[in-house]
């Protein structure tokens, strides 16, 4: 089995190089490659990622190389996870919303279009390149941000091969199973919503509903990322909450704690990840490796502890940040949502995972081929929605189907370079909610991004 990693030598590089050595052998990975287009980080990162299979998995064939074509050839799985434009991109689209008033996270609202702008037109390449080159039944899991909006497009444009990954769900229920002393595996979960907005609506154990009982839990307010929401709010809509609503309920308070501290994610990320780089780019993998592992567990640690705290200024919990070692088994993280359904496709044992993937008719009040974020049966075949029901306050439903209707109409325009539907998709968007706004973002970010978009214009 070959599996690629397009963008593979990001920051996350080491932590995805872990998860695939750990279960390579597992699951009959014979080649990994890991692709990119940023020759130092091939360097750095990529040699890195090397040493870190040489110890783990040495049968597997390792190569990290910038020809996408050859990536990407013959490749069973793919994991697609880029950032176009780097992190300087993600701060421009910061900055432009924070202009005008409105929040400017990269995977909601104005800055989450602006991604979209630049990662869905190079995510349709890889795309055409896959359908052409890999092997007939690949399986590609996008963890490219806005993760739901780029697989609605991808979907939208018939890449049915394409599922939708993130490690908010799954991280979440480990915090919530360390409240129990159990592990994450145990419990029997329904969530439904789109990414980064979604809801656990059935938490159970042993057959048995304890929603209720964790709400009630003043620990979990205090332990687990539900650390940013009142609990009064969280019991009266009686789910468990993903983190990124915070921008949805605490709008103006996000808005307000980032003027306060006058720096953006994007610019503290992008501090972090310039000075890791250049600190390990000093060292000689081959004599090195063990100094470079613990300058590489400094940085990533010091970026998971103020994960969304200039944005809440709510500090992040220790137990809730993962410390990285070589030693410790991991099936957490993007690679090990992966890895799952890879694992239930080449042995076809059944699971249930989290994914985002057609509706199918699993809520009635979204469209079918609507992409949401929901509980799934994986299998030989795939991955498909759990039925229902899943039983969400109608003001959920309210917010989930209006920023629906935005990711639905934002990937129509971006791939059509439609800027009427452009407007009407940021119009809707609650982070926005504003025709001439709307209309003053969509130019700003269509001039900036020309090289992107194809030059469309308001």
């Amino acid at each position: 089995m070959k599996l690629t990693v397009i963008g593979g030598c990001g920051s996350r590089s080491l932590m995805l190089a872990k998860c695939l050595a750990q279960q390579a052998e597992s699951l009959d990975i014979t080649e990994v490659v890991f692709m990119d287009i940023d020759k130092e980080r091939n360097r750095v990162f990529g040699s890195m990622a090397r040493e870190v299979f040489a110890r783990i998995a040495a049968s597997v064939r390792f190569l990290c190389t910038e020809d996408e074509k050859e990536a990407v050839r013959g490749a069973d799985f793919v994991i697609t996870t880029i950032r176009a434009g780097k992190e300087e991109s993600r701060i421009i689209d910061e900055r432009i919303a924070l202009k005008h008033g409105v929040i400017g996270q990269e995977t909601t609202g104005a800055g989450g279009f602006a991604m979209a702008l630049r990662s869905i037109p190079v995510l349709l390449h890889y795309c055409e390149l896959i359908s052409r080159y890999a092997a007939s039944d690949v399986m590609v899991f996008n963890f490219t941000n806005p993760a739901g909006l780029a697989v609605q497009a991808l979907r939208d444009q018939g890449y049915s091969f394409v599922y939708g990954i993130c490690d908010a769900p799954s991280g979440f229920l480990r915090q919530v199973a360390r409240l129990y002393g159990v592990d994450a595996g145990e419990f029997q979960v329904r969530l439904a919503g789109l990414n980064h907005l979604s809801y656990f609506t059935s938490v159970k154990m042993k057959d048995r509903e304890i929603m209720q009982e964790i709400l009630e839990n003043p620990l979990l307010y205090k332990q687990t990322d539900m650390r940013y929401f009142e609990p009064r709010l969280a019991r009266r809509l009686g789910c468990l909450l993903n983190e990124y609503l915070y921008y949805f309920y605490y709008r103006e308070k996000a808005l307000g704690n980032i003027l306060k501290i006058g720096q953006t994610r994007g610019e503290r990320i992008k501090e972090i990840n310039d000075r890791m780089l250049k600190e390990l780019g000093q060292y000689d993998v081959l004599k090195d490796f063990d100094e470079m592992l613990e300058v590489y567990g400094k940085y990533t640690y010091g970026r998971e502890k103020n994960y969304m705290q200039g944005e809440t200024s709510v500090p992040r919990d220790d137990a809730c940040i993962p410390k990285f070692s070589l030693d410790t088994w991991d099936e957490g993280g993007y690679a090990g949502v992966a890895l799952a359904l890879m694992r239930a496709k080449i042995t076809g044992i059944e699971g249930e995972m989290i994914l985002c993937v057609p509706n199918q008719g699993t809520v009635d009040w979204l469209k079918d081929d609507d992409v949401i974020e929901v509980s799934c049966r994986i299998s030989k075949e795939g991955a498909v929605p759990k039925p229902g029901p899943y039983i969400l306050p109608e003001s959920a439903k309210q917010l989930i189907s209006a920023v629906k209707y935005y990711e639905r109409e934002a990937a129509s325009a971006i791939v059509e370079k439609n800027s009427e539907k452009a407007i009407d998709a940021l119009m809707v968007n609650p982070l926005v909610g504003s025709y001439s706004l709307a209309k003053e973002l969509l130019g700003e970010y269509l001039n900036i991004y020309a090289k992107y978009t194809g030059g469309w214009e308001v």
